[in-house]
């Protein structure tokens, strides 16, 4: 989603460096004269033309009562108490649904059944509660925390305790390490960040020891007395240091947070100073002046590395996709520094993801060129233990984007095997990628980019991307770099049917036809020409949101050409994110994969349950309308005022790795009744319907995250997504 960190380089370092700054604002200010006088008369939101932050209704910012409770600032709800709008249905008031009215009034859940459940109901002001910052409390002093009782340090995001609320029983063969990131810190001193994708990353980590290492392992100096132990941190970019330092946004961020700037003319100040509402209240959108005058020729986008951690060859890896890792120490998650794939042990400088100038002497090239980024979503072989991943740097030479894809042993993170290629016509990174035995393949979605919003400071980079959501798209594909069939050559396919896809659960080569077969979450054709705009404001808005399915798509490789693609047969109106299989079978052919569920009848709501999507045909195809149930499918549905997280399939310990029901399903869930969030534990040789076997109840309430691991020894992670 972070693509165009990489886009621009146009910045020589030193002085020239501040010469082609200056003549960048210069070249400027006309627009910015004109904006200038455009402000006298009309709102940001008129010369923006879109629904803006600060003049919708829905996002208007909400004060702060007098007294925060706990460590979380309190915030007057009450206008979103409302079910939640659809893709299909708008928002419509509680007394629709007097059963959800009355629970919601009482701050309990009611009572339903798992036939009721499954049509995408929930409450708005729940769904924010879910995107709250993590331990926040704006009024709180360091002293004040350091003299209080808090369970979560506001400043670091740091809890460390063992858990032993739990209901039902927790499986002895669940024993390992999970971890989980995502944003978890929306914004700095009372300002929020304009799209949750802008937050800094939380790290979250549940160790689960054994039976028998219970009684004798040691945290801290105290003897653990639970099974479980949790920590969490904030990951401490270089961008979270500064803004903490300084108490205000410094760097540009992907989806439209971006410093803010003041200017005097004719007598007249232009730009803005943030009301700073609170951290969960809405966020206040800048005027269009101030974020010109602070923005304009900056490039400098912040690495807010919350999207994936990994724990491979010893290390524990925060992952950003428009940027470079970030190692963290795998048991206190502290951060230890940024770093580069292929050299994980020494810290290093960001630079840029852009390749040098060509026919310019290095003594001349500008000293922030020549970075790389690397994806928020390598894979893991299961066949050879090999982490593959691939790390990119725009060509503003051709407008191509070069990649680098790596195989890494676990054994001391080393590289096995290396190969760089080209996409051609590329300017905007994928999100994710497919690996099988033989190739690895990039989808990449029709998006455009405007550089002028960007450039000028107007808009954050997500901001001026344009989707086009009727074309045919590509996929490149590309042989592995351990492959050793010379007679595999890379190819593009130029004819894939409209879709956008998001998440890849797997892929494989199907051993009749050889053809590569993939399995994605994504949207349908449609209108829709925004990217992610409908996740800006406080929280994602489902009405603006594209009903979310399971695809498979089979490309043939001698063909070039794609074959098929269609929703996954038997997951029609199933709205699914986050899809996964048993680690075991991420690069061959599964029965089942599994996801975060929103609803069966094919619209677009918050996640509210867990779906098994049988591959083999075993479910037929359906024929199914919007609104009509698709009845079946396997799914436990969590309740209304519950809402799910990603899914990770982890197999038990000394489980037959080939068997791949003999694994749990884990998945975090916030629980608005209760404001806590708490980690449910699937038996996969159980239908999910007969729901959890455990539920590991945490002190507090955590953030709707993003992705994470889980490892059973030091070197390498057993499964991730």
């Amino acid at each position: 989603h972070n693509s165009a960190r990489t886009l621009y380089a146009a910045r020589p370092s030193g002085s020239m460096h501040a010469q082609m700054e200056r003549w960048t604002r210069l070249s400027i200010l006309p627009l910015l004269l004109l904006l200038i006088a455009d402000s006298w008369a009309f709102s940001p939101c008129h010369l923006l033309g879109h629904r803006d932050a600060t003049c919708s209704s829905r996002s208007a910012s909400v004060e702060l009562e007098s007294t925060p409770v706990g460590i979380s600032t309190a915030v007057d709800e009450s206008r979103h108490d409302v079910i939640g709008s659809t893709q299909t249905r708008p928002a419509r008031s509680l007394s629709t649904s007097p059963k959800l009215r009355d629970a919601f009034l009482a701050g309990i859940h009611p009572e339903e059944s798992q036939d009721e459940l499954g049509r995408g109901d929930f409450i708005f002001s729940d769904w924010r509660r879910a995107w709250y910052t993590y331990g926040s409390c704006d009024t709180l002093s360091r002293e004040e925390y350091e003299s209080g009782d808090f369970v979560v340090d506001p400043f670091t995001g740091e809890a460390d305790y063992e858990i032993d609320a739990i209901d039902g029983e927790l499986p002895a063969d669940l024993v390992g390490v999970l971890y989980r990131n995502g944003p978890g810190k929306f914004g700095v001193a009372g300002d929020r960040v304009q799209h949750i994708l802008d937050a800094d990353g939380l790290v979250l980590r549940f160790e689960f020891s054994s039976p028998e290492e219970t009684s004798f392992r040691q945290f801290g100096g105290a003897k653990q007395t639970s099974r479980i132990r949790f920590t969490s941190r904030f990951v401490e970019t270089e961008g979270f240091i500064e803004e903490r330092e300084k108490k205000e946004f410094t760097k540009r961020g992907t989806f439209g947070t971006a410093p803010r700037g003041k200017v005097n003319l004719f007598g007249k100040t232009f730009g803005d100073e943030p009301k700073k509402a609170g951290l969960n209240s809405d966020p206040e959108k800048s005027s269009l002046t101030s974020r010109i005058l602070a923005n304009a020729g900056s490039v400098d986008i912040k690495n807010t590395s919350n999207t994936q951690v990994i724990a491979f060859g010893g290390k524990l890896l925060s992952l950003w996709e428009a940027g470079l890792p970030y190692n963290l120490d795998p048991v206190t998650l502290e951060t230890i520094g940024q770093v580069k794939m292929n050299d994980p042990d020494r810290v290093t400088e960001s630079k840029l993801a852009v390749k040098a100038i060509e026919n310019i002497p290095a003594e001349f090239q500008p000293d922030f060129l020549g970075g790389e980024a690397y994806t928020a979503h390598p894979k893991m072989c299961p066949r050879t233990g090999h982490l593959v991943g691939w790390r990119w740097a725009q060509d503003t030479s051709d407008g191509s984007m070069e990649v680098t894809f790596t195989e890494y042993s676990p054994e001391g993170f080393k590289v096995v095997a290396e190969a760089t290629h080209k996409l051609e016509k590329c300017s905007l990174a994928p999100h994710d990628m497919v690996l099988t035995e033989n190739f690895v393949v990039l989808k990449i979605n029709a998006l455009s980019m405007d550089q002028v919003s960007f450039l000028s400071g107007a808009k954050g980079p997500a901001e001026c991307l344009g989707m086009d959501g009727r074309s045919p798209v590509r996929a490149f594909v590309f042989p592995r770099p351990t492959c050793k069939d010379s007679k595999m050559k890379p190819f593009v396919v130029n004819d894939i049917p409209a879709c956008f896809s998001i998440h890849f659960s797997h892929g494989y080569e199907d051993e009749k036809t050889g053809n590569i077969i993939s399995y994605f979450s994504g949207w349908p054709p449609s209108d829709s020409t925004s990217f992610l705009g409908a996740w800006g404001g406080f929280c994602p808005d489902y009405c603006d949101i594209p009903e979310t399915f399971y695809w498979r798509l089979e490309i043939d490789p001698q063909g070039q050409k794609c074959v098929d693609l269609r929703v996954s047969p038997g997951a029609e109106n199933v709205c699914a994110e986050h899809p996964v299989v048993h680690p075991g079978f991420v690069t061959r052919s599964p029965v089942f994969a599994y996801a975060q569920c929103c609803n069966v009848v094919g619209d677009a709501s918050a996640p509210m349950g867990y779906a098994k999507l049988r591959l083999d045909g075993g479910i037929p195809p359906q024929n199914l309308k919007v609104g009509e149930k698709n009845e079946d499918v396997d799914v436990f549905w969590i309740g209304s005022r519950r809402f799910a997280g990603e899914p990770l399939v982890v197999p038990k310990r000394g489980a037959n790795l080939e068997d791949e029901t003999q694994a749990y399903l884990l998945g975090l869930v916030y629980d608005a009744a209760e404001d806590k969030s708490s980690l449910w534990v699937f038996d996969l040789e159980r239908d999910l319907r007969d729901g959890p076997v455990a539920r590991i109840w945490l002190k507090t309430a955590l953030p709707h995250g993003l992705h994470g691991c889980f490892t059973q020894d030091s070197l390498q992670t057993s499964c991730f997504c």
